[in-house]
């Protein structure tokens, strides 16, 4: 089983009202996430028997934030065509992307995908990632639905499968919202996009359990490889979901969690990316009554 390393970091980069980290606010509400991120990974061994987990959360206001599992690397799925689609985007603009959007986002088409990519050649994609965002944990290996698309310069740290790591992920999208990484058109396309993922559902886990306006303003990715998808249910059955969340202050946070190798996939994993992102919610929002669990969760032995 992968180890979780656990990461706490208090950088103040806030879009909204950015603030220094050293201030006590900062302190305080980075200390309650990682408490919850905290906990639960503690929890995962009995919610979801085998499942190794990674999250990552930054409220874009405060700067507060904390990780569980940070710079564990994960196979990356269909989370990662948010930055591929962001990488094309940076480097031909919207209206050559635009055909393949909606088949991207709405039903995660792996062959419009590799269409969006051979805009600018996995290569180039890499390089956005590296020297643009600075996601320098996570790459583009191979694509090879409806054609031939090899990295050359993928460092292969999971062999041929494509890798991210959840605070990779929430660097890209906190990166994302603030306009760093695309410009005004393009940042507001591919967070349009990413709205037209589903809201619950298959897809839909990140925004599942979350209060109905947060749900329907989301902006998010899932990734998923379900079980006899690929060589090794123990090395697979991955369950990613990515997304930028509004609260109803107008306050924005960033979260990522990374899932794989449960022993239950659709009843307990997906379950848990569910209930997690429910929690990472109440904790950014600071809502006591916010109830999360759901009949059929399992019970804490």
């Amino acid at each position: 089983m992968l180890r979780l390393a656990l990461v706490l970091c208090l950088a103040g980069c806030g879009a909204e009202a950015r603030r220094d980290a050293s201030r006590p606010d900062a302190r305080s509400d980075s200390a309650r996430l990682q408490a919850t991120l905290d906990r639960l990974a503690a929890e995962l061994r009995w919610r979801s028997p085998r499942t190794v987990a990674a999250m990552a959360v930054v409220d874009l206001a405060s700067g507060a934030r904390a990780s569980v599992g940070g710079d564990v690397t994960f196979v990356s799925a269909s989370s990662a065509k948010a930055w591929w689609v962001a990488a094309a985007l940076a480097r031909v603009g919207v209206a050559p992307v635009q055909p393949h959007a909606r088949l991207v986002f709405v039903e995660s088409d792996n062959g419009a995908t590799g269409r969006v990519i051979d805009l600018i050649g996995p290569d180039r994609v890499n390089d956005y990632l590296w020297k643009v965002v600075g996601m320098r944990s996570s790459a583009l290996t191979r694509w090879n639905y409806d054609g031939k698309r090899e990295a050359t310069n993928s460092p292969r740290r999971m062999g041929t499968d494509n890798y991210a790591t959840v605070s990779d992920a929430v660097r890209f999208l906190e990166r994302l919202h603030r306009g760093e990484i695309l410009d005004r058109e393009r940042t507001a396309a591919l967070i349009g996009w990413m709205k037209l993922a589903p809201r619950t559902g298959l897809g839909g886990w990140l925004l599942a359990r979350l209060p109905p306006a947060a749900r329907a303003g989301a902006a998010h990715k899932a990734g998923w490889l379900d079980p006899g998808c690929c060589s090794s249910d123990r090395v697979y059955n991955t369950l990613n979901d990515i997304g930028l969340i509004t609260l109803p202050d107008g306050r924005v946070y960033a979260v990522a969690i990374f899932s794989h190798a449960g022993e239950n996939y659709w009843g307990r994993q997906a379950p848990f990316v569910e209930y997690a992102s429910c929690e990472i919610y109440r904790a950014v929002a600071n809502d006591e009554e916010l109830e999360c669990s759901r009949a059929g969760d399992p019970r804490r032995p």
